[in-house]
């Protein structure tokens, strides 16, 4: 048996995800989270509901402190992830000798991009997603070890990453499409899908009673733990979404994505003909069409995620982790339209990589760039602050934030999404750039936002140190700001 198998796949993919994380591991650069655990040495996951992936990092990188070891993380990264579209291939499609394409857009993906930059947490977001995926490949199974598997699977998942959780449906429906294809019963397909649901439910429960009391600390975490209350709140997120994915699908990608959908609506429609046309009877395949209208529509809600139920609803790329599977989705039930030209349709697969490839090195050129404007940022204060004198300075403050640099810029004009995921290290509060200067010795702490706030206010009362241009630095009474709002004091 293992002759038969057919490991040309698994190759090719392997060599397809290298190269498309190569410009990250080129770039070599340190993402947001990534500046403070070099820094600072620390893990800290299990504060924001996932331990596992305390436990996992510890273990590889040999315990605390925390050190970076990049680029080994990304790349066990993008191996679990490519051998895990080459086992749905082999589980869903293996007829189709180029079918591995099909599920290329689960690593792809756009919105994924942000999970592979991050040095540390890389590994174990992937990982998060193989564990929600697990489940299908126990689809044929008995019932009982369907149900352990999926609760087991949904409890490991959300340990380490929560937002996988929508990996596990948008994989049990891409199941349930491929085997309503392939003229599979519906109701033992109905009856599958129902008792995983329940597993994954299951997980879920027992990961609120066992990991949130017991782990969950942070404000970061628990401003994501509540569930909203009406129905005018699901309509903010539906629409937050809309909004991020509408960054995305502009311009020549739009174009591109337009031509996608309009031949899954083909490959939908000879799915839907093929099905009522099949010698199943009339309640088999009245409950066959509504099984695909229903895994269509999981698989839509499954790109935000579980956060389309969350008050303060995460709207990082990271988080739509389900938008690869709804891509992949696409492109299988354009596979659907025939079997005939299965070579023709492979040049919609191979053309999809390509603005991927494309998108993926915009990124990673767009944040190189960038680095080094917030090197030159780093430098420029630290000079100020020597010039100050280092014990004199016991806060700093930055009031607004840095502009991008002119190849971030046109990468964010082609891409509006861009600009959620190329690192502004100097943003208000969320000061990463503070960080970095730490790295150097030169960094300080930042006050409370409420005490930056009146810094701020009174800023044309401090003594300008440096007209950079780009930014001012002012001083007073120990507080430094560097102030990115082009502020005229009078």
């Amino acid at each position: 048996m293992p002759n038969k198998v057919d490991l040309k796949p698994i190759y090719h993919l392997w060599i397809i995800g290298f190269i498309y994380i190569l410009p990250l591991l080129i770039t070599n650069s340190p993402y947001y989270d990534d500046i403070g655990r070099s820094v600072y040495g620390y893990f800290s996951w299990g504060i924001d509901g996932r331990p596992f992936s305390d436990i996992i990092f510890e273990t590889i990188d040999l315990g605390s402190p925390a050190t970076d070891i990049a680029p080994f993380p990304q790349i066990l990264a993008i191996l679990i992830m490519t051998t895990l579209c080459y086992f749905i291939h082999r589980y869903l499609n293996p007829d189709h000798s180029l079918g591995w394409l099909v599920f290329t857009p689960i690593f792809l993906s756009p919105f994924f991009i942000q999970n592979l930059a991050f040095r540390f947490d890389s590994l174990t977001m992937s990982l998060s997603v193989a564990i929600a995926a697990l489940p299908l490949f126990f689809m044929r199974k008995t019932k009982a070890k369907l149900f352990a598997v999926s609760a087991l699977c949904a409890f490991i998942s959300l340990s380490l990453y929560q937002a996988s959780l929508s990996v596990f449906m948008a994989a049990v429906c891409l199941y349930t499409l491929f085997s309503i294809k392939k003229g599979s019963d519906p109701y033992n397909l109905l009856v599958e899908a129902s008792i995983a649901a329940l597993g994954m439910v299951t997980g879920y429960i027992i990961y609120s009673q066992l990991i949130v009391p017991f782990f969950v600390t942070s404000d970061y975490a628990n401003g994501y733990n509540q569930i909203i209350s009406s129905v005018a709140e699901l309509y903010n997120n539906i629409s937050v979404t809309i909004n991020v994915l509408s960054s995305f699908f502009t311009g020549t990608i739009a174009i591109v994505f337009i031509v996608i959908g309009l031949l899954a609506t083909l490959g939908l429609i000879k799915l839907l003909i093929i099905t009522s046309k099949s010698t199943l009877s009339n309640g088999r395949k009245a409950v066959s069409l509504l099984l695909i209208i229903a895994s269509l529509a999981v698989i839509l809600v499954c790109i935000p995620g579980p956060g389309l139920a969350l008050k303060s609803m995460p709207i990082g790329p990271r988080v739509f982790v389900g938008f690869g599977f709804f891509i992949s989705t696409l492109l299988a039930l354009i596979s659907f339209i025939s079997t005939r030209h299965q070579c023709k349709l492979n040049v919609i697969y191979c053309l999809l990589a390509v603005v991927s490839f494309s998108y993926m090195a915009t990124f990673t050129n767009a944040m190189k760039s960038q680095d080094k404007l917030a090197d030159r940022i780093v430098y420029g204060v630290t000079n100020d602050i020597v010039k100050i004198g280092y014990n004199n300075i016991k806060t700093i403050t930055i009031d607004g934030k840095s502009l991008y640099s002119p190849i971030a810029d046109k990468a964010i004009q082609k891409s509006p999404l861009m600009k959620q995921i190329i690192p502004s290290y100097f943003d208000g509060p969320l000061a990463w750039g503070i960080v970095k200067m730490t790295e150097i010795y030169s960094g300080k702490e930042q006050p409370a936002p409420a005490r930056q706030n009146e810094i701020i206010a009174g800023i044309c009362e401090m003594q300008l140190i440096t007209d950079a241009g780009l930014y001012k630095t002012y001083f007073s009474n120990g507080d430094l700001v560097v102030s990115f709002a082009f502020r005229e004091c009078k």
